[in-house]
């Protein structure tokens, strides 16, 4: 389980998030935690479960697949993180492909930083 260094993280009231996040990287249930997750399935942009759904052997197989690029404490907080990616991932790169974005992530950074710095002369 790759848990993104550039993690989307939604507002938590009274969860300690750090915490929170070994916690999911050991298979321990977080109840109230949803994650946002690049698609499993290979289709798709991103895909949103309940923590505890990740906690079961099927996924627990998968782990080296699953890769977390956002958490949440509802659905609908994980909702409006999706929705910031999605802008955040089409503004930088002009497109939608979620995967080249978050693996790409620092080489798409260190280019904008470069034109920033160009112009400054």
């Amino acid at each position: 389980m790759v848990i993104d260094k550039h993690l989307y993280v939604g507002r938590m009231p009274g969860i300690n998030v750090i915490r929170t996040i070994k916690n999911i990287q050991k298979f321990k249930l977080c109840p109230g935690v949803v994650l946002i997750t690049l698609p499993l399935s290979g289709e798709g942009l991103l895909e949103v479960y309940h923590q505890p759904e990740l906690t079961q052997t099927h996924y627990k197989q998968r782990s080296n697949d699953i890769h977390i690029v956002g958490i949440a404490s509802s659905k609908i907080q994980a909702y409006s993180l999706v929705r910031a990616i999605i802008d955040d991932v089409y503004t930088a790169t002009g497109g939608f492909d979620c995967v080249s974005y978050f693996r790409n992530y620092e080489k798409l950074k260190l280019g904008k930083t470069d034109r920033k710095d160009e112009t400054k002369g």
